[in-house]
């Protein structure tokens, strides 16, 4: 009879310690530091779809010089997408008729 008892608490001890070893390595887990992602680890296409959208939002809120430096920038990381340069093209379209002034005409 002792020895079912022996052999049960050290079944539990054995138990418990593993369960605490277990919660130990999740809250390890949980407060390691995340390494900081750096620019040359990002792929071409993901910074050039980032530009992309960059220059559609500036184009929304009429901001044409910085959404025409943005699709620069994602024509310069990925070339091969003409949505860009047709995105670019109207960019700087609608920027030189908000720069153009209205033309007067004379009534009579």
């Amino acid at each position: 009879m002792k020895e079912n008892i022996m052999g049960s608490l050290v079944m539990l001890v054995i138990i418990g310690l593993c369960i605490g070893w277990i919660v130990w390595k999740r809250q390890l887990r949980r407060y390691t530091d995340i390494a900081p992602v750096t620019p040359e680890a990002i792929p071409r296409d993901t910074l050039a779809l980032h530009a992309f959208s960059r220059g559609n939002t500036c184009m929304a809120e009429g901001k044409f010089a910085e959404a025409i430096a943005a699709f620069h920038e994602a024509r310069e990381l990925n070339p091969k997408r003409a949505h860009v340069d047709a995105r670019l093209a109207e960019a700087e379209r609608r920027q030189r008729e908000a720069s153009t002034p209205p033309s007067i005409t004379s009534l009579g």
